[in-house]
C-alpha cells in the first residue's frame, strides 16, 4: 500500500480522475462539484486500516456514481475482502427495467442450434485471454437462411490466430454471404458482451461497397471536464473487392447486447435491408481505451480501486445519444424462454426472411 495513503487522499485522486477523464459531463445530471463538498469530509473521517471503514468507502463511491450515464462505468476494488469486487451502476439500473430478465442459460444457444439449424452446423471456441472465450455458431435454417451467432467480438483476431475450427467457421460464414441459394442472414447478438471495435470493418466491411457513416464520436482534448473535441464521423469502410449485400438481414438483440453488439446493430440498421428484432439493448456505446491512448477514460487509484469507463461519447446517425438508454429494435419481440426451447425471437427473424 502506498506510504501514508489515507481515505482523504484516495478521495482526492478519485475525484480528480473522474473530473479529468470522464467524457460525459455535459449529458450527465450528476453534480460532481457538489459531491466533492459533501463526500470529501466524509472520506477524511474514515480509517483506511479499519475493515468497516473500507466497506463504508465502497458504499460512498457507489452512492457518488450511481447515476452516471456511462454504462461502461465500473469500479474494481483491489482488496479481496471488499465484496462484490466489481460495482456497475448500469447493471443495477438494468434490474429496474420493466422487461428485466436474466441472461439465457449457459447451454441455451447449444440447444437452440440443435433445434433450429440444419445438421450438421458449425461451432467453434477461441480463448481471447485467460478469462474470455469466444463461442460462435453458424449454419443454415431451412436450407435458406444463414445463421451466425456470436457471444462477443474478436472476429478478426480469432480469424488471424486460430487456424482450426474457428477459421473454418468464419470462412464458411464469409463464403455463404455470396451463396445465391440463401435468402438472407440472421445475426444473433443476444447476450453478446461486445469486444473489438476493429470487427466493424472486418465483418460489416464485407456487406457494403462504399463507406458507411453510422454515427459520430467525441473525445477529450484537455484535462478540464468540458474540453471536448468536435464530433467526428464514425465510418465503416468496405474490405477490398466487397459487394453490397442485397438480401435481407435480421439482427437479434436483447438487453444483454452490449457495446460492440450495439454498434454493430446500429451500423447495420443504416442499411435499408436490415431489421432489428428483440429487445432494447443495454446502452453502453462509448469506446473503451486506456487513458494513455486517449485523453480520457479508465484510470486507477493505486492500492484501492480501478475505474473503468468509456474514452469517447458516441451518438447515432440520427443525432441521438443512446448511452444508458439502449437502442430500440425495429420489431419488438419480448424475451420468453420455454421448456420446449421455442425461441420466439428467432422464429420472428425466420418469418421476416422466409414468410
Amino acid at each position: 500500500m502506498e506510504k501514508d495513503l489515507d481515505f482523504g487522499l484516495i478521495f482526492e485522486k478519485f475525484w480528480d480522475g473522474m473530473n479529468r477523464n470522464y467524457v460525459m459531463w455535459d449529458i450527465d445530471s450528476t453534480d460532481w462539484s457538489k459531491l466533492r463538498q459533501s463526500y470529501g469530509p466524509a472520506f477524511s473521517r474514515l480509517d483506511i486500516k479499519d475493515p468497516k471503514d473500507r466497506l463504508m468507502a465502497v458504499g460512498y463511491l457507489q452512492q457518488m456514481t450511481a447515476g452516471l450515464k456511462d454504462a461502461h462505468f465500473m469500479l474494481e476494488f483491489d482488496d479481496p475482502q471488499l465484496w462484490p469486487r466489481q460495482q456497475s451502476p448500469a447493471d443495477e439500473r438494468l434490474k429496474l427495467r420493466t422487461d428485466y430478465h436474466r441472461p439465457f442459460a449457459a447451454d441455451y444457444f447449444d440447444r437452440i442450434a440443435r433445434k433450429y439449424l440444419d445438421q450438421p452446423f458449425y461451432d467453434a471456441y477461441y480463448h481471447t485471454d485467460l478469462t474470455h472465450q469466444l463461442a460462435y455458431k453458424a449454419g443454415t435454417i431451412k436450407q435458406q437462411i444463414l445463421y451466425f451467432r456470436m457471444n462477443a467480438f474478436a472476429i478478426q483476431r480469432a480469424y488471424q490466430h486460430d487456424q482450426g475450427r474457428m477459421k473454418t467457421l468464419l470462412d464458411y460464414v464469409f463464403t455463404s454471404l455470396a451463396d445465391p441459394h440463401l435468402k438472407g442472414l440472421i445475426l444473433d447478438l443476444r447476450d453478446n458482451t461486445g469486444g473489438d471495435l476493429r470487427d466493424l470493418n472486418f465483418l460489416i466491411g464485407r456487406l457494403i461497397d462504399k463507406p458507411l457513416t453510422y454515427g459520430y464520436s467525441r473525445y477529450k482534448l484537455g484535462n478540464n471536464p468540458l474540453d471536448y473535441s468536435p464530433w467526428m464521423p464514425a465510418i465503416i469502410r468496405p474490405i477490398p473487392n466487397s459487394r453490397a449485400y442485397a438480401k435481407k438481414i435480421v439482427v437479434l438483440l436483447n438487453m444483454y447486447s452490449i457495446s460492440m453488439a450495439e454498434l454493430t446493430a446500429m451500423a447495420l440498421n443504416r442499411l435499408p435491408n436490415t431489421t432489428l428484432v428483440g429487445e432494447r439493448t443495454y446502452g453502453a456505446n462509448g469506446m473503451l481505451a486506456e487513458a494513455v491512448e486517449l485523453n480520457g477514460g479508465s484510470f486507477a487509484v493505486p492500492d484501492f480501486v480501478r475505474v473503468n469507463m468509456a474514452s469517447a461519447l458516441f451518438k447515432y446517425a440520427d443525432q441521438q445519444i443512446y448511452e444508458s438508454i439502449g437502442f430500440p429494435p425495429t420489431v419488438v419481440v419480448p424475451h420468453k424462454q420455454t421448456a420446449t426451447d421455442t425461441d420466439g425471437q428467432l422464429e420472428a427473424a425466420i418469418q421476416l426472411i422466409t414468410p
